[in-house]
């Protein structure tokens, strides 16, 4: 998806406000990619174009935001240590989101522009590809928060 799609899909589907939308520069991208040591895929330098630093409403609780990322792979691995899993993140491995410290998701930067998606919780074994592409991954959580959103406002009469 291109950056401005998603920024217009969170905004029109309810979730985020325009003024809470807030995305990284490419150069500020370029920084990140330096800082993780890692060539981000195309799909994935969109997302951050388009909602990097902040999309109020939108993974609340997940860090998958702002220049933190960059610390993922770490605070990834050492969950994996703490629960003495018997498997390892491949070498290439990027961490972008991590939720309450016992789930992420990553993607293996060699698998070109628009990789797919593994997923990790804790106690429930090795990664599993939840998505094809990164792509899926972004429409599916924007169709979920639209969803979530449109429920919360309904409960709310």
């Amino acid at each position: 998806m291109r950056s401005e799609e998603i920024s217009r899909e969170l905004i029109a589907g309810g979730v985020s406000i325009p003024e809470q939308v807030l995305a990284f520069s490419d150069a500020e991208v370029d920084a990140l990619e330096r800082a993780a040591g890692v060539h981000f895929p195309a799909a994935y330098r969109e997302f951050l174009l388009a909602v990097g630093k902040r999309a109020r409403g939108y993974f609340d609780g997940t860090r998958i935001f702002g220049t933190q990322i960059a610390e993922l792979n770490e605070a990834a691995a050492a969950l994996l240590r703490e629960n003495e899993e018997t498997f390892a993140l491949p070498a290439d491995a990027f961490v972008f989101s991590m939720h309450q410290g016992y789930q992420f998701h990553y993607f293996r930067a060699s698998d070109g522009d628009d990789p797919p998606v593994y997923f990790y919780s804790e106690g429930c074994g090795p990664p599993e590809q939840v998505f094809a592409s990164f792509s899926e991954f972004v429409r599916e959580s924007i169709r979920w928060h639209i969803e979530s959103e449109a429920d919360r406002r309904m409960a709310e009469g």
